[in-house]
């Protein structure tokens, strides 16, 4: 593809090219900037551009790291929230425009919210988001990796392009010469919950810190094995926060609630080769690190990606004296929306938009914001909050009321922009809601939009502290957060995610009945919930194990309607199809399984437990090569997974290999030693190869388990037939 395919322009010889590499570092506040938290990047901000007053466009992880790619606002590229859309393909991304312009390009991500399904692999040769799950919790968003372990990818990467450098330089026919590269390292670990490896721990004064200070730590580790090569010095080096922290600014906690300059303002420095290191103090958005990044390598941007070179932007002479122009130069000003940024006439900095649409989760209003360097605007509804952030940095005092003519103006170009996308949900495909009849559960009916006088998310924000505080303890399993979230979901009948965790609760403290009924009430109010269809579907399947005789069956029949419901609503629904493959076992019917959990792992194939299901599956259909094919690639997914070590043992076992089996099993128990079936099946393994005495200890281990009767009741009978005593 030529590179006028890729936005126009033509770019230099590959050889006069720079390399880029972007790390991202989540929830990374501005603040720690020169204070001695990152001392590694403190280094980098010093010997390039520090931006001190740098902003996201959406303090929420995919949102805004699909800003950074795309260069686009979300209201343009349409991903306003974590987990609920995907980057269309008609998008073009950082990544895509340079592997057309010849760049090698490698992503590697932190956390299971950057997952390939989101969209944001396009354009990249490697994309590495193996991200380890908890088996009970498979689409968690929250599932990450620690920054070493994203590190040792990436610097594996490194050392194969660095033999493919070796190779190049070897007379052969072959291999062609490596390009200048994209390198994309995302390090999620500041996020809450805040829980630094041991030996961070206490380093700094708090455990948020802590974290910055690991990833730091990784960042000079990357660092560090690079400068060597010399190929640092070829490198333009972006480090950007995706979003900041509340830590109990304007009493949030985290982030995603409230526009604040707690969340909103991030660190960004940029290093490029032969450039002056200086601070740039000048306003500048995320949406335009991609044009900036595609401008080093010689590609003009498309006509989408309208931000700044910020290798180019300086505080203009006059910037402060435009900016304190009386009230009325503001109100004056005209906007029009153009991809990543507003334009402005007269021809000034572009004012700087943020948003949230993630207090919808709660019922409440969506926020929007607008900064042009000094004032700054904050919608919710109707109502607007007017902060004067050369004079209140904190944005301690509220001067909508004396300042009114800014707070209508700016008010009113934020209102343009947010109307230039829609987060309305999209209507239900024909097809769809006659699938959705036909199966009787689901009404067609979309959630209207919060109106102009829903909740202000700033007033209700100690409900939503409440609401993390029995999240986190709900996701320890802690019984105590079934009462506090009883509270909330009576309180707040419109918070959808108040009431399905609630119902969560209710489920994990052995309550499927009392869960199901509260899910079936929300899959009545919020009917185009694929996700709470399914939740549904595993309480209704939860609950029918829990039932015998007509109910069971009834409760099965329900979970399996939900569930199809929810593939109607989401064709790419892998939990769906998984529950669907579990409830088929169920039945006696593997060979259908298969087929539900052969889809599920095609949609997420770093999920191993979807891997390991399939593997059971083809293995009840005695088609054993295939199973040990899925158990192998549950593995590759997660090399800790209990479930598929086990399987693996299993089928040596069943071929009359023993001796081969026990590695396996003891591998299973290793990783987890409550597996109460690995050590009755390394037992058998053991009693087979002859080794009586550890078959016999296996057997009393079983027996002094908790719970598992059905594998007390085999180990007893096997003891007793090895005439040893329990």
């Amino acid at each position: 593809m030529s590179l006028a395919g890729c936005g126009g322009g033509t770019a230099p010889h590959p050889a006069a090219r720079p390399n880029i590499l972007l790390i991202t570092i989540d929830t990374f506040r501005a603040d720690r900037i020169a204070t001695g938290v990152a001392p590694a990047i403190d280094r980098l901000a010093a010997s390039g551009l520090r931006f001190t007053n740098a902003r996201t466009a959406v303090p929420l992880t995919l949102p805004s790291h699909t800003t950074i790619h795309t260069g686009l606002l979300p209201p343009q590229h349409g991903v306003r929230e974590n987990g609920t859309a995907s980057l269309a393909a008609s998008h073009r991304t950082i990544a895509r425009l340079l592997k057309d312009a010849g760049y090698r390009t490698a992503a590697f991500v932190g956390a299971f919210v950057l997952d390939r399904r989101f969209g944001l692999a396009q354009g990249f040769d490697t994309y590495d988001d193996h991200i380890p799950r908890d088996p009970n919790a498979s689409e968690r968003l929250e599932a990450e990796r620690p920054a070493g372990a994203v590190i040792d990818r990436a610097l594996e990467w490194f050392d194969s392009r660095r033999s493919a450098e070796g190779a190049k330089a070897t007379p052969s026919p072959r291999p062609p010469a490596p390009g200048p590269f994209f390198v994309w390292i995302h390090l999620y670990d500041p996020h809450a919950p805040y829980e630094p490896p041991p030996d961070y721990r206490g380093r700094t004064k708090t455990p948020y810190d802590d974290e910055i200070a690991y990833a730091d730590a990784e960042v000079a580790r990357l660092l560090f094995r690079l400068r060597p090569s010399g190929v640092l010095d070829r490198t333009v080096i972006i480090v950007a926060g995706d979003h900041g922290e509340g830590l109990g600014d304007h009493g949030e906690r985290t982030h995603g609630m409230l526009l604040y300059d707690s969340t909103l303002r991030v660190p960004l420095v940029i290093v490029a080769p032969g450039r002056t290191p200086e601070p740039v103090d000048t306003a500048v958005s995320l949406t335009e690190i991609a044009p900036t990044i595609l401008r080093a390598a010689g590609v003009t941007p498309p006509p989408e990606m309208t931000g700044r070179d910020l290798l180019t932007v300086r505080l203009k002479p006059d910037a402060t004296a435009a900016r304190l122009k009386p009230d009325t130069a503001v109100v004056e000003r005209t906007a029009t929306v153009s991809g990543g940024s507003v334009r402005l006439q007269p021809d000034r900095d572009p004012d700087l938009y943020s948003e949230t649409e993630y207090p919808r989760v709660a019922g409440w209003s969506p926020l929007q914001a607008l900064t042009d360097g000094r004032w700054k605007v904050i919608r919710a509804g109707s109502a607007t909050e007017v902060y004067d952030l050369q004079n209140d940095a904190r944005e301690e005092h509220d001067v909508a009321a004396p300042q009114a003519a800014i707070a209508s103006a700016m008010s009113g170009r934020a209102v343009a922009i947010h109307a230039a996308g829609s987060a309305a949900q999209p209507a239900i495909p024909a097809d769809a809601q006659d699938r959705l009849r036909a199966l009787g559960y689901v009404a067609s009916s979309a959630q209207p939009p919060a109106g102009t006088n829903a909740v202000n998310p700033r007033t209700a924000i100690g409900a939503w502290n409440a609401f993390e505080d029995a999240l986190s303890a709900l996701n320890a399993g802690r019984p105590t957060a079934v009462a506090p979230l009883k509270a909330l979901a009576a309180a707040h009948p419109d918070a959808s995610v108040f009431q399905t965790t609630y119902a969560r609760a209710l489920k994990d403290a052995g309550r499927p009945i009392a869960a199901l009924n509260v899910y079936r009430a929300a899959a009545r109010r919020w009917p185009t919930d694929a996700t709470l269809i399914h939740d549904l579907a595993v309480a209704a399947r939860e609950a029918a194990s829990a039932s015998a005789g007509p109910l069971a069956e009834s409760l099965r029949d329900e979970a399996s309607r939900a569930d199809q419901a929810a593939i109607a609503l989401d064709p790419q629904s892998a939990p769906a199809l998984n529950g669907l493959g579990l409830l088929a076992i169920e039945a006696g019917r593997p060979a259908e399984a298969a087929r539900s959990f052969e889809r599920a792992a095609a949609i997420d194939p770093n999920n191993a437990s979807y891997w390991t299901n399939l593997g059971n599956a083809r293995r009840a259909s005695a088609d054993t090569a295939d199973a040990e094919h899925a158990y192998r690639r549950a593995l590759e997914a997660d090399p800790e997974y209990a479930d598929a070590a086990n399987g693996l043992g299993v089928l040596l076992v069943e071929a009359q290999r023993p001796g081969a089996a026990v590695p396996w099993f003891e591998r299973a128990i290793a990783a987890s030693p409550s597996l109460v079936e690995a050590q009755l099946n390394l037992g058998i393994a053991l009693q087979q190869t002859g080794d009586i005495a550890r078959a016999a200890d296996a057997y009393r281990r079983v027996l002094s388990a908790q719970g598992a009767p059905q594998e007390k009741e085999a180990a007893t009978k096997l003891l007793a037939a090895l005439g040893a005593r329990r």
